[in-house]
């Protein structure tokens, strides 16, 4: 897709100033209107669109995700959003809350003759430290990649072995934060680096927005 790595590199460079700026935003509005911290829900599910960049691949190409979180640990009973504000007594969980995070995600690529694809079906564990703005989220995971390479037969020459498949085991890093706008609604940006076992795009770094639903 960006057949320049660089403005893949300058994106996720804007990427970390947005959550820089967002990081500053969020902490001054809990100094300006107190440190209310929503309670969350115990079920949120997440829909992403973004960039990764496959180590062997010649371009940045198109990411997409879904991920859905489930609540681990204690959960108490939530105030009223009234439209304008929250009524009621605040939540008593005010540290980082746990997320279990089920995930499914999926690129396509091509690099020198090589069509190379990524299905991964991975498990994550989510720590998340929400302000009154914005909840901030730091995780690591794992899963299953499946892998699928087709070769272009002008190189290979004709009645050799073109396609090839395979599962790879991987683990990723991923920080990112939910810009609350609603009640039930979040708008979120991740940046995240994956590491697979295996000889072909064993590191990949992607970044990716999107929308959550908290249920």
């Amino acid at each position: 897709m960006w057949s320049n790595k660089r403005h893949f590199k300058a994106i996720v460079g804007a990427f970390a100033v947005a959550l820089l700026m967002t990081g500053g935003i969020a902490f001054a509005d809990d100094e300006a209107n107190g440190s209310y911290r929503d309670a969350g829900r115990d079920l949120q599910l997440g829909f992403g669109l973004g960039l990764v960049d496959p180590e062997d691949t010649e371009s940045a190409e198109i990411y997409y995700s879904a991920a859905l979180r489930f609540r681990i640990g204690k959960s108490y009973d939530e105030p009223v959003w009234d439209g304008d504000s929250y009524r009621g007594r605040p939540p008593a969980d005010t540290g980082i809350r746990g997320y279990l995070e089920p995930e499914v995600s999926y690129w396509k690529g091509e690099s020198t003759g090589i069509e190379d694809s990524d299905l991964l079906v991975g498990l994550n564990l989510i720590g998340v430290v929400p302000t009154r703005s914005a909840d901030y989220f730091l995780g690591v995971g794992f899963g299953v990649h499946f892998l699928d390479a087709t070769v272009d037969p002008s190189i290979t020459g004709p009645g050799a072995d073109l396609d090839g498949s395979e599962e790879a085991l991987g683990g990723n890093l991923q920080v990112g934060v939910d810009v609350n706008i609603g009640e039930n609604i979040a708008l979120f940006g991740t940046g995240r680096i994956d590491l697979l076992e295996g000889e072909r795009n064993e590191h990949q770094t992607k970044v990716y927005v999107g929308i959550r639903f908290k249920l």
